[in-house]
């Protein structure tokens, strides 16, 4: 090939690529039985041209016979082959390419999104635990049970109006302080959609990759304990605190759902029961817990919820732990297994 024109030698390796078809592994590309040549189509454009190497590069690094240049012109020649049966097909270099991508990605991947090959899985309902809760151990025949247990935790229910007047009291109160309000703006507007970040940087995990499990079984918490707590919020039915008193100003928009008890604090104090439960010798788990007063507290501030929706909060997260730790077992131990 040495002395050919750069179109002579572009020429005969699409005619190369034309005449076998590819097939890829999972770590290599393989060739299959080759094809007679006047089986290909004719009908296929010519080649768009290909950028000349430099004037310093030797000529012997133009031979079609180095690997290098083999696999640089793959990708190239498998768009010229769109038309013909041939799918387009992905070298090796690229697949290998995109692992190491991928690799990357799990070690220094943002924590607020989880890897959804872990157990706990981010962005997504764990729907075989939350099947777990929906299993009734034994049911009797003549009584089956109309719920499940976790549906009927011993929860108060909330105050009645005379209470609720002077909880909007308070709230009114806590309005009128516009400083202590206005320093907690910026974490009220981001803990409006809690993240995984508010307790992984308490760990000292954040940005750190092999607590996947630990990122995973957050996250799922989050995610069950909504499910969970809006049960509970549809049974009591109670009255936003700015649907209730007209002079409250929410600093965020109110939810739709109900007030009690407060998702943000069952979610919460969920995770830090589940951690405490998981590694109580560790000393970050007051930390955690003092992490979800302070978002409860944050929802009351901007007028969203009545100091009681956050002790009704705390309360649902301690009964619901154990329903919680049955569900996630498996999960829990893969976050021992962690950190010990």
């Amino acid at each position: 090939m040495v002395g050919e024109t750069n179109l002579e030698m572009q020429s005969k390796i699409v005619e190369f690529m034309n005449s076998f078809k590819f097939r890829v592994e999972p770590d290599t590309v393989l060739p299959c039985e080759p094809r007679p040549i006047e089986a290909i189509p004719e009908a296929v454009e010519p080649p768009p041209p290909v950028p000349s190497a430099p004037a310093d590069m030797p000529e012997e690094d133009l031979s079609i016979d180095e690997p290098p240049l083999m696999m640089a012109t793959m990708a190239a020649a498998s768009v010229l082959n769109k038309g013909v049966a041939n799918k387009s097909v992905l070298n090796k270099a690229t697949l290998n390419k995109n692992k190491n991508k991928n690799k990357n990605k799990n070690k220094n991947k943002n924590k607020s999104t989880l890897d959804g090959a872990s157990l706990g899985v981010s962005q997504l309902i764990p729907a075989f635990e939350l099947r777990r809760l929906h299993q009734q151990p034994s049911r009797n025949a003549f009584t089956a049970a109309r719920r499940f247990t976790w549906e009927m935790l011993d929860i108060l229910p909330p105050p009645g109006p005379d209470y609720t007047r002077l909880e909007s009291a308070v709230l009114l109160s806590m309005q009128r302080r516009d400083r202590e309000r206005a320093r907690r703006l910026p974490d009220i507007e981001a803990e409006a959609t809690i993240s995984v970040s508010e307790f992984t940087r308490a760990l000292y995990i954040e940005d750190i990759g092999g607590y996947e499990q630990t990122e995973g079984l957050f996250q799922a918490i989050l995610t069950a304990c909504e499910y969970v707590g809006l049960l509970y919020k549809s049974q009591f039915n109670r009255l936003r605190p700015n649907q209730f008193e007209s002079l409250l100003r929410p600093l965020l928009p109110v939810p739709v759902h109900e007030s009690y008890p407060s998702n943000h604090a069952f979610q919460c104090f969920s995770i830090a029961f589940a951690f405490s439960t998981i590694l109580p010798e560790h000393p970050a788990t007051d930390e955690l817990a003092r992490i979800a007063q302070n978002v409860a507290e944050n929802r009351e501030w901007a007028g969203l919820h009545y100091p009681s929706d956050t002790q009704a909060g705390r309360d649902l997260a301690r009964r619901f732990a154990p329903y919680l730790h049955d569900a996630f077992g498996p999960l829990f131990q893969a976050v021992h297994d962690e950190w010990v």
